[in-house]
């Protein structure tokens, strides 16, 4: 589209904001099963009034489902995987942890509160207690007309505890693997959280290929102490503070025979000991009365990795430095919404800011910084009392240190929202979304310094169906993605010689796409008992990079299931999650498998996760909690590498407040 036009589009947009007045919004009554969303339009609207596929997953509901962290509670929406090489979706070192949404790898925007807390494209969220949160909003779809880069697949807001009574609350936590402790307080102005967690060594390698390798995976005991708070500091401006450090450890393993000995391999790195350091920093200035609200986000993240040597006689021999780097990002987003035709319409517009810093601790040159500028506009016209129309526009701009081009997006979005009656609505969403490459993307290889790298873009077509009444949800959702110049990564030599050697690299493979149809179901049959259903069946496939091959890239099928149970004093669950049809794994699409001329199922095993909690509560004050996580015992692969979740695993713990 010719530059002018784009201009002219948002210009026209943020023009209509002169013919209405400030109104406020009406609320209205919120039911239990119909909350309030604030994510999917940056406005606040009632689920049934919102047109995109969403999951909201209550503080009741983390409560029912027994998570025990934020990442166990997105591993296990309907839409949502994570990539992780540790349990819980936590990050182990370098290998950061991530979420995507309908198989589309670094492309989930995470905020907190509305901040944005992704670094270099990846989304974890070991630095926020789950005890901190109030609700996590899972939008899926694409929203980067009103969040920018990152959002391709979908945003997931988590929205932690503010106001209430005083109230101090001291955890304790032993397990068979994990175990630690908390303390909270909280008050009308303010949140306080600082928790420490003990990790239990366990195997973290799956399957054992002949020929593949000649050493597997053991994560060690490790550490991690996590703080977090929100403070309010006027009636509109707010604090909030995320830092977690973490000590954890990796063993490569010595093999025989394809068979695992408790030896540490001694002709690589035997032992890798990670210390990091993440920050998520943000003020946030919310004025309500002039819709106003500026957010100004700072992340940061350390990483020091030492590498370990032994001999054959498993003594410490020697240690040098590994992954090393500092990075961080500021995050400056500005919005305005003005509502007006006696509050039927509204229009959000505002303006974002974003700088990323990189710097290698081992390498002097390595020093990269890039700024990007958003304009973004989304106005809500409602034709008639059951029809209401959602029209937005980006314009995106990114330079920095070190690229030798500047990216140019410019991003449309179409939503339309017809209520058959207040329970029932229909809904369409057509958008085109984006992600940058991640700021140190173009130097992992020194052979291939500045390597030309362009954003990932495309198209999401979806249409929906929602009914919500007071002790019903069913919502049904069928969507189309069609994403260019998808992110895959390499080996080095293959862009240079045509082999298969060297480091892997990322670049700009082919398309992605992705048919699917998502379902939830929750329904409450009386003061007691509760249950719910989900189920994703899609077909998410990449084209090979060079080739004109359709490879599957993430799994077809996911399955839920759950049943809830309250009486006076004590609650019990059962829930299951079920993720199948996967991908072939990562060693299969190296090829080295296939140099043993052995035949091998290939395919990802299935991920069974079966879950139960029991909590007895004798007072309000004391609570006593038993989680029992993988009943079944599977050793369940949670990435294309894989690497094992927990065996079985129970966790007990007591809760006391005053």
């Amino acid at each position: 589209m010719h530059q002018n036009l784009k201009v002219l589009i948002l210009a026209a947009m943020l023009s209509v904001a002169g013919v209405g007045g400030n109104l406020a919004m009406a609320q209205g009554e919120v039911y239990t099963l119909n909350p309030v969303v604030v994510t999917a339009q940056r406005i606040e609207k009632k689920d049934i009034d919102t047109p995109a596929s969403t999951t909201i997953i209550s503080n009741q509901d983390i409560k029912d489902k027994g998570y025990t962290t934020v990442g166990d509670a997105l591993t296990q929406t309907i839409g949502v995987d994570a990539y992780s090489y540790t349990n819980g979706a936590e990050d182990l070192g370098g290998s950061q942890s991530r979420f995507y949404i309908r198989g589309m790898d670094k492309g989930t925007l995470v905020l907190v509160n509305g901040a944005p807390i992704n670094i270099m494209n990846y989304s974890s969220t070991e630095g926020i207690p789950i005890d901190s949160v109030d609700k996590i909003e899972v939008i899926r779809g694409s929203n980067s007309v009103l969040y920018g880069a990152e959002a391709m697949g979908g945003v997931v807001n988590i929205i932690t505890k503010h106001g209430g009574e005083p109230k101090t609350t001291v955890k304790a936590m032993y397990g068979n693997y994990n175990s630690g402790y908390q303390v909270g307080t909280q008050g009308e102005n303010y949140t306080i959280f600082y928790d420490r967690h003990f990790y239990g060594d366990y195997t973290d390698s799956n399957k054992v290929y002949p020929g593949k390798t000649n050493y597997a995976w053991k994560n060690g005991k490790g550490q991690r102490d996590s703080f977090y708070t929100s403070v309010k500091l006027t009636d509109k401006l707010t604090l909030d503070w995320a830092r977690v450090e973490a000590n954890k450890n990796r063993y490569s393993m010595e093999q025989i025979n394809g068979h695992r000995t408790g030896n540490i391999k001694s002709s690589k790195v035997g032992k890798y000991e990670y210390d990091s350091v993440r920050n998520n920093l943000d003020l946030i200035y919310n004025d309500e009365e002039s819709h106003f609200k500026s957010i100004l986000a700072y992340n940061s993240r350390r990483l020091d990795t030492t590498n370990v040597y032994y001999n054959k006689n498993q003594e410490r021999t020697k240690t040098s430095r590994g992954t090393n780097y500092n990075v961080y990002n500021f995050n400056f987003d500005n919005q305005k919404t003005w509502y007006f035709n006696d509050n039927k319409d509204s229009l959000t517009a505002g303006a974002d800011l974003k700088y990323e810093h990189y710097k290698s601790l081992s390498d002097s040159d390595s020093r990269l910084g890039r700024k990007s500028y958003g304009l973004f506009a989304s106005y809500s016209h409602a034709f008639n009392d059951r029809l209401t129309g959602i029209f937005g526009a980006r314009e995106f701009v990114s330079q920095g240190n070190g690229w030798d081009e500047h990216q140019d997006e410019f991003l449309p979005q179409v939503q339309f929202l017809y209520k058959m009656s207040d329970k029932w609505s229909l809904y369409t969403n057509v958008g085109k979304s984006f992600d940058m490459p991640a700021v140190n993307s173009k130097f992992y290889s020194n052979k291939l310094k500045n390597w030309h790298v362009v954003p990932q873009s495309g198209w999401t077509y979806e249409f929906g169906s929602k009914y919500i009444s007071g002790k019903d949800s069913l919502k049904l959702d069928v969507f189309h993605m069609n994403i260019d110049d998808y992110f895959e990564w390499i080996k080095e030599d293959k862009l240079i010689t045509g082999g298969d050697g060297g480091i892997n690299v990322q670049v700009n493979g082919g398309k992605f796409k992705n048919t699917g149809v998502e379902a939830e179901y929750t329904h409450e049959v009386n003061d007691n008992w509760k249950f719910n259903l989900g189920a994703s069946i899609s077909d998410p496939k990449i084209r090979d990079y060079g080739t004109n091959t359709w490879r599957q890239n993430a799994a077809r099928v996911q399955l839920s299931a759950g049943i809830q149970y309250q009486k006076k004093k004590f609650f019990g669950a059962l829930n299951y999650f079920l993720t199948t049809d996967r991908e072939d794994s990562y060693y299969t699409k190296q090829g080295e498998i296939a140099k043993t001329n052995r035949t091998w199922d290939h395919a990802i095993e299935d991920r069974n996760i079966l879950n139960a909690v029991f909590s007895y509560s004798p007072d309000k004050q004391q609570s006593v909690t038993l989680n029992m996580y993988n009943i079944l015992d599977r050793h369940n692969p949670i990435n294309n590498n894989e690497n094992w979740d927990l065996p079985y695993n129970w966790t007990l713990t007591y809760s006391y407040s005053f």
